[in-house]
């Protein structure tokens, strides 16, 4: 079963006030919306985006539970990258606070449908949109060597990127690679078998990583979502994302870092010529990390970071 992270941090980091209306950019489980819905009270209003439709199929059962919590929260399916058209199909102009965990449910990874773990055998996908999209047995079966190594290097930081792109190659001239266990069996190949008794990474986890994010356009869409979630925010409203692996984090970092800059004129000109506004302050200077409580009861929390900004 899924186990939101850092769900009394990822809620309390919004400072939400009663009456607010609040954007919950990735629905996932439900974990945070339920508490966002609590929060801002029998005024406030949570509208929730996800892309995957099983996810909001399987929330609006969940709610149904709590009449008073649902009348609050308003579904949307949809990526959080097109939050602005979203939010316009809704007549929503301006929101008090935006929440994005980027993480994947527990669900999504152990579905075969969805064809994303080394661990089940199912025929390769990784979409996060079931109806569109190239999915990860496209790019294994057609895309070059040059750029299977460029997606292994760029997006999981494999070392090993340009030779387990060329036993890729070599492997589909005899055979299509079709399934998740297939792929896994031959990147193994290359970097060793996967002790399955101890608790060591899988060989095969970066290139399972680089693939995700880059059938799903992860990094992409994080960075539009970013830019627009400023133009949505009231004055004082906080902007809260929880990733999970490096390349994220370092996006919502310089994004925040970025954006709380003022002027940058050399210090010897009279006056601003830049014309550059401060647009954040970031309200944490260190991301906010699980406590050792909640990883005893959750080690998919490990590498969860939170960082949250607000709009000046």
């Amino acid at each position: 079963m899924h186990k939101t992270v850092l769900l009394k941090e990822g809620v309390e980091s919004l400072s939400i006030k009663q009456g607010a209306t609040i954007v919950d950019a990735t629905l996932g489980a439900g974990g945070h919306t339920i508490e966002l819905a609590k929060a801002v009270g029998e005024n406030g209003r949570i509208i929730a985006f996800d892309l995957d439709q099983a996810a909001i199929d399987e929330f609006k059962i969940k709610i149904k539970k709590q009449p008073e919590l649902a009348k609050r929260i308003f579904l949307k399916r949809g990526n959080f990258k097109d939050v602005l058209v979203l939010l316009k199909k809704l007549n929503v102009q301006k929101v008090d606070g935006i929440l994005a965990d980027l993480g994947w449910r527990i669900e999504q990874v152990q579905d075969p449908q969805y064809g994303m773990s080394f661990f089940q055998d199912a025929r390769l996908n990784m979409r996060l949109d079931q109806f569109s999209g190239e999915n990860a047995f496209d790019v294994i079966n057609n895309f070059s060597q040059s750029e299977l190594t460029s997606i292994f290097w760029r997006f999981g930081g494999e070392k090993k990127a340009s030779v387990i792109a060329k036993k890729i190659v070599e492997r589909r001239k005899v055979k299509t690679i079709e399934t998740t266990t297939e792929l896994a069996s031959l990147v193994e190949t290359v970097s060793g078998r996967f002790p399955r008794r101890r608790a060591r990474t899988h060989p095969a986890t970066k290139v399972f990583q680089a693939l995700r994010i880059f059938v799903n356009q992860e990094l992409e869409n994080l960075k539009i979502f970013l830019t627009d979630s400023l133009k949505i925010l009231n004055k004082n409203g906080r902007l809260a994302i929880i990733s999970f692996h490096s390349l994220e984090d370092r996006i919502v970092k310089d994004f925040f870092r970025e954006n709380a800059r003022g002027c940058v004129c050399p210090k010897e000109l009279p006056i601003c010529v830049c014309q550059q506004k401060q647009k954040l302050k970031i309200i944490t200077k260190k991301p906010i990390k699980p406590t050792q409580a909640e990883l005893d009861s959750n080690q998919r929390a490990r590498s969860a970071r939170l960082r949250v900004a607000m709009k000046v």
